[in-house]
This record gives structure tokens, C-alpha cells and sequence, in this order.
């Protein structure tokens, strides 16, 4: 839900806590932010183009284009962690008529995930006219168009009573792109890491703030490393214990101003980098059909050479298995190769060394449906400590079942073709039935005298497959 497309958008400027409703529903009603329809999914809160979060104090009625404003309680629970969901309650603030104000009149269950750089909310449909909303964690400004008065939009705010929500101040750090970048080196015969991260006018007096988290599980993160640095890179190493092969790896990045580390960019994270050996592509469906599919195995971190007599290489021992197979039987994917050697090569896009095998479906000639292999890896008596105890992600390979030919030779005899073309061969002597042009597979059949003086007569006395 983090991801691009996982998530809709809520961006009506009504939605924020400073909006005053009263007016539009005098003149407007019909206009009123009403979510009793929404589509239950997972949104992130904009105000125009600024990005928001719920408010987690109670908001008076009237507000957020709304009457009954929908805010996120959270008692004695906090907002969650990046990387982490917590599952809390929505309040909507209303008053009976003739009664006190109650802050949370109405409880809707909300879940919100902590995407490094915003929230995300899963949302349900409001048991009437009721609205979720929105607030702006920046300082605001906007202009002075008319009588300006004191007001609060979360921080120390001049706010004009024209106006229907704050603007950011302008600051260069709340909108620096940094875009870091995970790439791997080999620094002093170990596997490092490095995250990189360009700002597109670095400015001396900025630190960075960087992050490793390694995904323990979907949607979670777990903190491996942290430090604050001026430079505009850095480091972790592979050591094998800390960070090791088959981690999925992510590095975050915010900016501050030396002196002001309250005044920070909003954190970025970098693309997931996976660290250890990928096979490309990363499952096959293939036919029993004889043709050949290239398999790419490649490594995403450098191969080093932990001594001065060894070959700079990973072997790796390759091995099939039938998946849900319950008759013992001849495997249904075959290999051009059992082992593969890795080779060190310069690191480029994700490849820091790569390995080609070929596989193909073995035809069996029966009709037993689709059926799923996989294909294992395994590196062959590793010297680097790093890749010993190390297992690469298996690759799944659906083979798919494909219409057994036939052809047929038969009484005087008569012969069928596998495209259903019919002859008469009434001739003595051995003769080739059938031969394949895409393996090594041929059939003879040898034909004897049967019919006697009174006609030529030939029948079927053997045959012979390769």
C-alpha cells in the first residue's frame, strides 16, 4: 500500500482542520465532504498538493468541510514506526441536540501504516455524512489579502480569515529531492554496501541522517544501522551476521540544517535492494515442446577472493525436483548444466556477476496435466565466509502439458501419419516408421510375408524404438 498505485489520494483543501463549514452549509450544502460512500482502501491524505496526516486531537464540529469531523485517536497508543501498520480508531465529534459535545461520538476502526515519508490510512465508509480529516505538519504562511487574525494550523501560524488552508514557508530542505541509490563495492576484499544520495545544490552547512533497515517480512523493517554524516554517501558492510546474503535492504535518507536537526527534509527512501543471487527470470512456464530457455543466475553483490591462490569464483551445485509428484518417474525439466561457475565481472545495473544454463520440459508423451518443478541452488564449498551458509531463492517452473501425437501401423499393414494422412505398405523388409528432427527418438518396424500364394500379403512381425 505504500508502493505507487497501492493507495488512493484524499487532496480536497475542505478536509483541513482550519476550514470552517458553517458557510458552505448555508449557501452550499451539496458541497459538504461527506464519506459515507467512500470505497473501503488505503489513502494517503493531501491538502492541494501538500501532504497531510489525520489529526490525532479532537476537532470541533464544523470543520473539515464536514459537521461531524472524523479524527485518529490514540489514547495511549502511539503512531506506528516506519515500516510498521497499527490498527486504531477513528472518532467523529458531534452533539446531540439538547447534550454536551462528545469528541468521539462514533468509533470507526482505521489502519495506519508509516511509509517513511507519509501515512497511509485504510478507510471505511462513515455511518453517515460524516469526514476524515486533514492537517499540514509544516509551518504556514500565506498572504496578507485581508484583516489577518491569530490562529493555529497545528504550529505558530498567521492565518487570514479569507483563507481556507496554510501554505508551507519556503524552505529548501522540505522539498530536496535526495534520491538515494543502494549499489554495491568491494572495499579491501569485503562486500560494503553504499548508499548515495545527491541533493542538486548541496549546501555546507547540511547533515544527513541515514537509515539501514533490512524488510524482515512484508511491510516490516529492521533497523541494522544508523549514523549521522556530512558526507553524501554511506557505508554498511556485508559482514555475514549484521547484514547478510538473502536480505532485502533499504536506506533512508533526511537532510537538516548543523545546528537546527529540528528543521529536517522529509525522509526518503531508497529503492529495495536484494543482496545475494537472483535467477532471471524469476519463475518459467514452459511446454513440452523441446525448445531450450535461458536461465540467467547472477549475483547483486561483488565475488571476492579470500586468498592469494584462489580462483576468484562461486560454483554453484543445481538440482530439480518434481513438486507434488506422487508416482515415482522420470523428472519433468532437465538442465544443460549441473553446477555453474559465477565469475567476478565490474558491477553494473544489478549484475556483479552472471551465469547462463538452459532448460527444457522433458516430453514424456503422457497426458498427466500442468505440472510445477523447481530448480535449487546451492554454492559448492565456499571458502568466503559470507556465502557458506547462504541458500538462493528457488525458481518455480510450471511445465505444461501438451497433446500427445500419434501415428499407427497396422494388420496388412495400413499407416496413419501423426497428421492423419493414410498409406498401404505391402512391401517385405525393415523400414523406418518414424524419426524425431528435434532429438535423438526413431521407430523401425520390420514387416514379414503373411498372406500366403493367394495375394501379397505383409504383416507387422517387430519394431524397434531409440
Amino acid at each position: 500500500e505504500c508502493w505507487p498505485g497501492g493507495h488512493r489520494i484524499l487532496r480536497s483543501p475542505r478536509r483541513s482542520t482550519s476550514f470552517d463549514s458553517l458557510e458552505l452549509q448555508r449557501v452550499a450544502s451539496q458541497d459538504l465532504v461527506c464519506d459515507h460512500s467512500l470505497p473501503p482502501a488505503w489513502y494517503r491524505l493531501m491538502l492541494g498538493h501538500l501532504p497531510a496526516e489525520m489529526p490525532t486531537r479532537c476537532v470541533e464540529m464544523n470543520k473539515c468541510g464536514t459537521q461531524a469531523p472524523v479524527w485518529l485517536s490514540l489514547k495511549s497508543e502511539s503512531l506506528p514506526a516506519p515500516g510498521e501498520s497499527k490498527k486504531l480508531t477513528g472518532c467523529a465529534t458531534w452533539q446531540v441536540f439538547g447534550g454536551t459535545r462528545d469528541c468521539c461520538l462514533f468509533r470507526i476502526p482505521i489502519a495506519v501504516r508509516n511509509c517513511g515519508a507519509f501515512f497511509v490510512y485504510l478507510l471505511q465508509p462513515t455511518p453517515g455524512c460524516m469526514g476524515y480529516c486533514a492537517e499540514v505538519h509544516l509551518p504556514c504562511l500565506i498572504a496578507l489579502t485581508s484583516p489577518c487574525q491569530v490562529n493555529y494550523c497545528n504550529v505558530k501560524t498567521i492565518f487570514c480569515a479569507t483563507s481556507l488552508f496554510c501554505f508551507p514557508l519556503p524552505d529548501k530542505l522540505t522539498s530536496l529531492a535526495l534520491q538515494p541509490v543502494i549499489t554495491p563495492e568491494l572495499m579491501q576484499g569485503r562486500v560494503h554496501l553504499k548508499c548515495s544520495y545527491s541533493p542538486p545544490s548541496p549546501e555546507p552547512s547540511v547533515q544527513y541522517q541515514v537509515l539501514w533497515s533490512r524488510l524482515s517480512s512484508p511491510g516490516k523493517r529492521e533497523q541494522v544501522h544508523h549514523e549521522t554524516t556530512p558526507q553524501s554517501f554511506s557505508y554498511v558492510e556485508m559482514d555475514g551476521s549484521n547484514l547478510r546474503l538473502g536480505d532485502t535492504v533499504v536506506c533512508t535518507v533526511t537532510a537538516f540544517r548543523r545546528g537546527t536537526p529540528e528543521q529536517q527534509s522529509l525522509p526518503e527512501d531508497s529503492k529495495a535492494f536484494y543482496a545475494g543471487i537472483k535467477f532471471l527470470p524469476e519463475s518459467l512456464e514452459i511446454a513440452e515442446d523441446g525448445k531450450e530457455h535461458v536461465l540467467t543466475v547472477l549475483s547483486t553483490v561483488p565475488i571476492a577472493c579470500p586468498g592469494q591462490d584462489d580462483s576468484c569464483k562461486i560454483t554453484l551445485q543445481l538440482t530439480t525436483e518434481d513438486l507434488g509428484s506422487q508416482v515415482p518417474g522420470p523428472p519433468d525439466i532437465a538442465l544443460s548444466a549441473c553446477q555453474v561457475d559465477l565469475l567476478p565481472e565490474p558491477c553494473s545495473g544489478s549484475s556483479c556477476a552472471a551465469a547462463t544454463v538452459t532448460v527444457t520440459a522433458v516430453t514424456d508423451f503422457t497426458q498427466d496435466g500442468n505440472r510445477g518443478s523447481r530448480i535449487s541452488a546451492e554454492p559448492v564449498a565456499p571458502r568466503d565466509l559470507l556465502w557458506r551458509a547462504y541458500t538462493p531463492r528457488d525458481v518455480k517452473v510450471t511445465v505444461r502439458d501438451l497433446p500427445t501425437g500419434n501415428c499407427y501401423s497396422f494388420t496388412d499393414p495400413h499407416i496413419i501419419t501423426f497428421d492423419g494422412w493414410r498409406y498401404d505398405n505391402y512391401k517385405i523388409g525393415t523400414f523406418l516408421l518414424c524419426r524425431s528432427e528435434l532429438r535423438v527418438f526413431e521407430v523401425h518396424v520390420r514387416q514379414w510375408d503373411c498372406g500366403g500364394h493367394r495375394s501379397a500379403t505383409t504383416c507387422n512381425c517387430g519394431v524397434a524404438a531409440q
